[in-house]
């Protein structure tokens, strides 16, 4: 008997907890440069889904997990460079009036692809371009605004500010390694976004 209800406990306080988990898929456009390039910003997409656990009607916290088309346009050797990573943010969210939102946190990027679309007008530069130049973790700060609809329906607009180097200090190119200019090239996303929560 001792075991049958402690049993529906368990199960009562999961289905509560479970009353305030909402999830949300969502896709949007990105507009990604780097510091200290003197380049443009380049467009590119981002999706992905999260989970945002309900502390009261007004707050609430979100895990995501998004697929993110970033880079930028670099001057010095005329070069395009998309840079694709998965982005883990963990945000805080707050309800001021209605379905308007704020929010902001600490997000995680992790590198997946480094896409080359020119090549430089050097030797160094070509190097440089086919040597991955990208450290593999990408550490930002978020904040940003949106609206929910009483549909589910959403739209947002954030920046996402770099925080880390996102250069290497040196590359390997066909098993030579080559310093870089020692720069600091942080991310810099603008990212304007539509989806549903659950």
């Amino acid at each position: 008997m001792k075991k049958i209800i402690y049993l529906l406990l368990l199960l009562t306080a999961f289905q509560l907890n479970a009353q305030k988990i909402r999830y949300s898929v969502r896709a949007g456009l990105n507009l990604a440069d780097k510091t200290n390039t003197s380049g443009s910003f380049k467009p590119g997409l981002n999706f992905g889904a999260a989970a945002e656990y309900l502390f009261s009607p007004k707050f609430s916290t979100v895990l995501g997990a998004y697929y993110s088309m970033q880079g930028s346009k670099f001057k010095f050797a005329n070069t395009d460079l998309l840079h694709d990573y998965i982005n883990i943010p963990l945000l805080a969210k707050y309800f001021p009036y209605r379905g308007l939102y704020i929010f902001a946190g600490p997000q995680v990027g992790i590198k997946v692809t480094v896409n080359k679309q020119a090549f430089g007008s050097t030797e160094f530069e070509e190097k440089r371009i086919e040597g991955d130049m990208v450290e593999p973790i990408d550490i930002s700060a978020i904040i940003g605004a949106g609206y929910l609809l009483s549909n589910g329906f959403f739209t947002s607009a954030n920046v996402n500010w770099g925080l880390t180097n996102t250069a290497k200090s040196q590359f390997n190119y066909k098993g030579t390694w080559y310093p870089t200019d020692g720069k600091d090239y942080k991310n810099i996303v603008l990212q304007f976004n539509f989806g549903y929560r659950f």
